[in-house]
């Protein structure tokens, strides 16, 4: 078994998606840690993220998996990559980001040590897939699973294989937030790899550019309920905010 397992939840992307896989195949083709596998969820209706896998499948070691008759969402889709992980860590890495530091899975590894559940590391944004901006240490609060997100995209994200949870499918923009907030409740503090290890890309074709208020109201209500328990008094006061602004 490896000890590191990327999985990638990929779909066409409005025609990039392929050509954005192959950027991060790229990346990783150079890290300095070399013991890890990669499992991709597709849920393609083309062959084009399937072409890549094949093409780079002299240099990486990766599992292509179809998924066209699942949820047709993010949340859906990272899972099924999760369920057929074999590493030790699982690492998720959207297929838009980049694993920009050549030692990025080397500090992860190095972190997580033999005991570390669960591991946050730096990030940053791009536009043109190598320089960066806007560099973010993740730091995790009791208002962030009301969408005051101070850790950044699930690619920041890695989790020993036997203390893994899944994303809650049920949600959309908050699909980070709660499983931060859920694994924090499980498992205390993340370890934290403070370099600027993930380039988070910054395109038109983002989920996050598309979600309606209607959607936010509806996921805030949920996560409302879900965490009714443990939010803090400043919680719910983001809670509060969060609800002002998608009216």
């Amino acid at each position: 078994m490896p000890a590191i397992t990327l999985c990638i939840p990929a779909y066409a992307m409005g025609g990039d998606g392929a050509r954005y896989l192959a950027d991060s195949f790229d990346h990783l083709c150079h890290q300095s840690f070399s013991d890890f596998d990669i499992v991709v969820s597709d849920q393609s209706d083309d062959m084009a993220v399937a072409e890549v896998c094949r093409t780079y499948a002299d240099r990486l070691t990766i599992t292509h998996l179809w998924n066209r008759e699942g949820l047709r969402q993010a949340s859906a889709n990272v899972n099924n990559a999760i369920a057929h992980a074999t590493g030790d860590i699982i690492k998720v890495l959207f297929q838009d980001d980049l694993i920009i530091d050549p030692n990025g899975l080397a500090h992860i590894h190095d972190a997580m040590g033999q005991g570390a559940d669960w591991c946050l590391c730096g990030s940053g944004v791009t536009r043109d897939g190598s320089s960066v901006t806007r560099p973010m240490r993740p730091r995790l609060t009791d208002r962030m699973h009301f969408g005051k997100n101070t850790v950044s995209s699930p690619s920041v994200l890695a989790m020993r294989r036997t203390s893994a949870m899944e994303f809650d499918e049920a949600l959309i923009w908050l699909m980070d937030v709660d499983l931060y907030k859920r694994l924090w409740d499980a498992y205390g503090d993340p370890v934290v790899v403070p370099d600027t290890v993930i380039a988070n890309r910054m395109h038109e074709g983002q989920v996050s550019a598309s979600v309606s208020k209607a959607l936010r109201q509806k996921e805030l209500r949920y996560m409302g309920r879900k965490f009714a328990r443990t939010t803090s008094f400043r919680g719910w006061l983001e809670y509060l905010r969060q609800r002002l602004k998608a009216l």
